[in-house]
């Protein structure tokens, strides 16, 4: 019969009989039971669906000045003779383009289109209308005073003043800055609760990021200009040839994030 014992390899007629450590068998089981308690973690286990919460509004509000100018002129044309309408509605809009490619316009800048009707409707009145549209955005304060006045020249109907705005890179970096805000106040507005009514915050459980609200101005990123009229004033029917100061100043944007604290 074999032999074992706990130190050592006993060699017999049989052969090699391996006898066991059990110091060194115990000590890799406690290391396996160690990493697997430090992967599954039970004493950090998901709080149940009824447990306590918490529910805070983180609030930021960010400045920044537009880098963003978008134009929207448009030019009402007409004749009885629907040829010479439609004629008068291309040469339009081709000369307004040539114009705003002299500025230093590219056609990634610019967008045009043109849409007719009869005035059928009307017995006194049976001309054939058609509107250009165009749609002009520039990203220099400097270039956007100088398609302002080069519009008023062009004379097209309602307002010439550029809407303000943030470009998409620019939107990006203030929903970033103001994101990291919003959720540093949802916790300071959560350990706050927390000190006064005495418990302890635990886990988020669900985040609500609303992103950008309204603000100031227009809100999404828009400010609201000063109105001028294709006249170069308030005043439809007065003339000028001097547009307004494009002012584009600050625009406030109101960032909200809601977040809900699991409490013990």
């Amino acid at each position: 019969m074999d032999s074992v014992s706990s130190k050592g390899v006993d060699k017999n007629k049989s052969g090699f009989t391996v006898r066991f450590d059990y110091r060194i068998v115990s000590v890799v089981l406690l290391v396996v039971i160690a990493v697997m308690l430090a992967m599954w973690q039970p004493w950090n286990a998901a709080p149940s669906s009824s447990a306590r919460t918490i529910s805070v509004t983180g609030n930021a509000t960010v400045k920044a000045t537009p880098d963003e100018y978008v134009f929207y002129p448009s030019y009402q044309l007409k004749d009885a003779d629907k040829a010479t309408a439609s004629q008068m509605a291309t040469d339009k809009q081709n000369g307004v383009v040539a114009g705003l490619k002299k500025l230093g316009i590219t056609d990634a800048q610019i967008k045009a289109d043109s849409a007719g009707y009869n005035s059928y409707y009307d017995s006194t009145n049976n001309d054939y209308n058609y509107t250009v549209s165009i749609t002009v955005t520039v990203d220099s304060k400097a270039l956007s005073q100088k398609v302002q006045d080069y519009l008023l020249a062009t004379t097209p109907d309602g307002q010439i003043t550029p809407s303000a705005s943030f470009s998409a890179a620019l939107q990006k970096k203030l929903e970033a800055q103001a994101r990291d805000q919003a959720t540093k106040d949802a916790r300071a507005k959560a350990e706050q609760s927390a000190k006064n009514l005495g418990f302890e915050v635990g886990k988020v459980k669900n985040v609500d990021d609303s992103g950008f609200g309204g603000g100031s101005g227009c809100g999404g990123g828009m400010v609201c200009p000063m109105t001028a009229l294709a006249s170069g004033a308030n005043d439809s029917s007065a003339k000028a040839t001097q547009s307004l100061t494009v002012q584009s100043g600050q625009n406030e944007l109101d960032y909200t994030v809601t977040v809900v604290y699991y409490v013990k």
